[in-house]
């Protein structure tokens, strides 16, 4: 496991651990090269930021979703 093979990670605060965690994520990505994600997954992703920067105020809240989804299926 790697936490014994390098102990000092279990002195670190729980916000120095995410941070960590982060930055390995990062790293790793910038290994495998952001196009890992499939080229569509990405388009999607473009596309949904563009129309929300154009009408940011277009978005709903999380309570307004579930409100929908529940009235949806007449809970």
């Amino acid at each position: 496991m790697i936490l014994e093979t390098l102990p000092a990670i279990r002195q670190l605060s729980a916000h120095e651990k995410r941070q960590l965690a982060e930055e390995l994520w990062d790293s790793a990505d910038a290994e495998e090269g952001e196009e890992s994600l499939h080229p569509a997954i990405l388009e999607l992703l473009d596309r949904r930021l563009a129309a929300y920067e154009a009408n940011p105020q277009d978005v709903s809240t999380w309570e307004e979703v579930q409100a929908r989804a529940l009235a949806r299926r007449g809970l």
